[in-house]
């Protein structure tokens, strides 16, 4: 056996880009029905996880056995890291697909076949892939590099084809028989019927992973709350995750861990409850206790895996079913409004989470109870090298959590640096974006391109629609975090991953005093988020109401979260701007609540060309008024305001004269020339400009 410690890069680098695929794969498919707001039909490239089925044919199984066929599987794996590299999103698609259903043929035959000590180290080199995505992930603030960023792109390509060159010429050794007793304890095994509970339990094991524990952040977007007392923040508290996992998967090598205990299943199942339900900090530790159990349990779930058969087409066949029924159900919870039977799934998420907890219980029950190694030891592997194999696995392990504390830790610093220390003023300008989940509509990443823009606004404070991305079939990341630290701004997210929303951002130059996270009745459409702020702008507080409305269709469901938008409005202080996408046009009957019952104004109500963005205000000074298109890096434009906040905000005089000629007006609210001037009608070209009769300003 060549160098363990090359064996083990190798095969975590392999692993890496096994789970990157799998994590690639959904939200690709899922940008499809967000361009149009239902099934588009491609969500049947999902069937690409099945691809395990084929094993099952008895020829098939043959020739991908064959090491002409493995190599070029394995080929068609690595190259699909090139799909982002694509002309276009339907192409990527396939390209993406291919390469998933490749890499689980892949992962079939190899886990299946040659030297125990091999299977070994390429099953351990599965689970450790999983820990250096999420320590990538550390490093590029919640992205992984494999998707994000073309040069990291490419580099991994570089890196994941030689490791791949390199297990094609040892791929021969694979087919030679394995040892007798290897071939009769599988045989033993076959015999017992506990293949569908093993590949139901993987497939399961893997969803939860992948769900929560995909990214370190994720445990705090499930636990947030308002200011002052919003839970852990997701750096530094991700280390705690992370440190949560490589402990778990430490305890089942401990003499006196109950890993096949029903006290340990209900202790995990017990932290799953409570990351669902608790608030703030009691999910948090709730979510570390489940990073806990979820990492325990790969030894054993694997060693059941493998040991279900000597033929895995239809564990792994089954195991992917119960993973991409997962992932779906997982959307529908949220998506209910757009996809049939939408109804049943709604905000059920303790169902998923309930039924993925039994599963798992019932194959740490009744599986078999012996380890991973002593499942795969054979006469031609000593015990020498799985335990000296153990030990470097450990060290590296430690490493991989070293390396992303490190990370953490300079991202906090260069974080707290970053934050706007601005001279005093008594101006502020507010805008609002949807913002599609950081994608554009070509299917790309918008983050780069979209902080920049965001950037260039100058605005004080944001409001971010549709960013909640921190569920698997969006990608796992945490958006908030990432435009918070690249932009020096403090931040709130909400309402919770687990509150079934589309999640809002908020970015603030100005620290946050308090917050409070709502849920507007929808008892039709889809869960519609508000959240109130009070924010400390050198001493002078103003709040801020953010929304996101259901959906026009859902009469019923606009017209109570109007009413329930006009009582946040009409309780706020003497001085509020609203920034709200309300799914009415200028004087409907929704616009009329707001105006009328919460006490505000419009900052334009001349501008009638408006259908979903609005920006309302009471008791400060309107100074300017701007609509930015969104040059495909959304479907929707940016509107910003500037406001003056009074001295006296009961006896004051608002501006009322209009103005396009920024000649007119001092340069200090000037909205930024970067973005070009006065432009009547719609801005078609592919680029970021002031349109619809904007800029306007206000003396």
């Amino acid at each position: 056996m060549r160098s363990l410690w090359r064996e083990i890069l190798l095969e975590t680098l392999l692993g890496y880009v096994t789970w990157s695929l799998w994590h690639g794969l959904p939200p690709m498919i899922y940008y499809f029905p967000l361009q149009t707001l239902e099934l588009t039909g491609l969500e049947g490239a999902g069937i690409a996880f099945l691809s395990p089925i084929f094993l099952t044919i008895t020829p098939f199984w043959k020739l991908v056995n064959k090491k002409w066929v493995l190599t070029l599987l394995r080929i068609i794996t690595v190259g699909s890291i090139a799909s982002l590299q694509a002309p276009n999103a339907p192409l990527r698609l396939v390209v993406l697909a291919l390469g998933v259903s490749s890499s689980l043929i892949v992962q079939a035959v190899t886990w299946w076949t040659g030297s125990g000590l091999q299977r070994y180290l390429r099953i351990w080199g599965f689970i450790l892939g999983q820990f250096l995505l999420v320590v990538l992930r550390i490093w590029y603030t919640s992205l992984n590099p494999i998707w994000s960023y073309p040069l990291s792109n490419r580099v991994i390509l570089t890196l994941s084809t030689i490791a791949t060159l390199d297990r094609i010429s040892t791929d021969g050794d694979c087919y030679k028989p394995e040892e007798k007793r290897t071939r009769e304890a599988a045989k033993g095994m076959a015999r017992r019927p506990h293949w569908l509970l093993a590949g139901a339990a993987f497939g399961s094991l893997v969803f939860l992973t992948h769900w929560i524990f995909g990214e370190v952040s994720l445990v705090s977007r499930w636990a947030v709350s308002g200011h002052p007392h919003p839970g852990p923040d997701p750096n530094p508290f991700g280390g705690a995750v992370l440190l949560g996992l490589v402990s778990g998967l430490m305890l089942p090598t401990c003499s006196w861990f109950p890993g096949s205990s029903l006290i340990w299943w209900v202790t995990g199942a017990a932290s799953a409850a409570g990351l669902l339900y608790l608030p703030t900090w009691a999910a948090a530790v709730s979510g570390c206790v489940l990073a806990l159990f979820t990492a325990s349990m790969w030894p054993q779930v694997l060693g059941h895996l493998i040991s279900s058969g000597s033929r895995p087409g239809k564990t792994m066949t089954i195991a992917m079913i119960f993973y991409v029924l997962d992932i779906f159900f997982c959307a529908w919870c949220t998506a209910f409004k757009f996809v049939p039977g939408g109804v049943y799934a709604r905000e059920r998420s303790d169902v998923l989470l309930g039924t993925v907890m039994l599963i798992i219980g019932l194959n740490m029950l009744f599986g078999p109870k012996k380890s991973l190694d002593c499942l795969l030891q054979t006469k031609n592997s000593p015990k020498v090298l799985f335990r000296k194999s153990e030990k470097y696995m450990k060290l590296f392990l430690w490493l991989l959590v070293g390396v992303g504390l490190l990370g953490l830790g300079l991202r906090h610093k260069t974080y707290e640096r970053k934050l706007d220390k601005r001279a005093p003023t008594t101006e502020v300008s507010a805008a609002i974006w949807p913002f599609r989940f950081g994608y554009d509509n070509e299917g790309w990443s918008s983050l780069e391109r979209s902080a920049q823009l965001l950037n260039e606004t100058g605005a004080d404070f944001i409001t971010i629609l549709e960013s909640d991305a921190s569920k698997p079939y969006i990608g796992n990341n945490d958006l908030t975090m990432w435009l918070g630290e690249r932009l020096g701004f403090y931040t709130d997210f909400g309402p919770s991953t687990r509150d079934h929303t589309w999640g809002i951002m908020v970015l603030s130059r100005y620290p946050i005093v308090k917050s409070e996270h709502h849920l507007l009745p929808s008892p039709e459409g889809e869960i519609a988020p508000a959240i109130t702020l009070t924010v400390n702008i050198w001493d002078k507080l103003v709040d801020f109401v953010v929304t996101h409305f259901g959906n026009h269709e859902d009469d019923l469901d606009r017209k109570l979260q109007a009413i329930a938008i006009s009582k946040l409005l009409k309780s706020s202080s003497n001085q509020v701007i609203f920034l709200g996408y309300i799914t009415s046009a200028p004087g409907s009957r929704d616009y009329r609540q707001l105006i009328k019952h919460g006490n505000v104004k419009d900052i334009d109500s001349t501008d009638q060309d408006r259908w979903c963005e609005y920006i309302m205000y009471r008791g400060l000074i309107r100074l300017g008024y701007a609509r930015i298109s969104h040059a495909e890096l959304s479907d929707s434009e940016i509107q910003m305001a500037k406001f003056r906040i009074p001295d006296d905000p009961i006896n004051y005089r608002d501006n009322q004269k209009v103005v396009t000629d920024h000649r007119e007006i001092p340069e200090k609210i000037h909205f930024n020339p970067r973005f070009g001037s006065y432009k009547e009608g719609h801005n078609y070209e592919n680029n970021h400009h002031f349109h619809m009769s904007t800029p306007k300003y206000f003396l």
